[in-house]
């Protein structure tokens, strides 16, 4: 089993905010990560929502 360590994405939180870029623009209501609201958060891609990655 190899060796976990925090997922420097989401900073082992396991969630961050909507990726989709949308330069300074505010998010739209029709936004599918968000909804327009910036106080939502989704999972982790990187780590899929656990917090941790392998270290290697």
């Amino acid at each position: 089993m190899s060796k976990k360590i925090k997922c420097p994405e989401c900073k082992g939180k396991g969630e961050i905010p909507c990726p989709i870029d949308y330069d300074e623009h505010p998010h739209p209501a029709n936004c599918p990560g968000c909804a327009g609201d910036r106080h939502v958060r989704v999972e982790c891609p990187r780590c899929d929502g656990t917090g941790k990655v392998d270290a290697n």
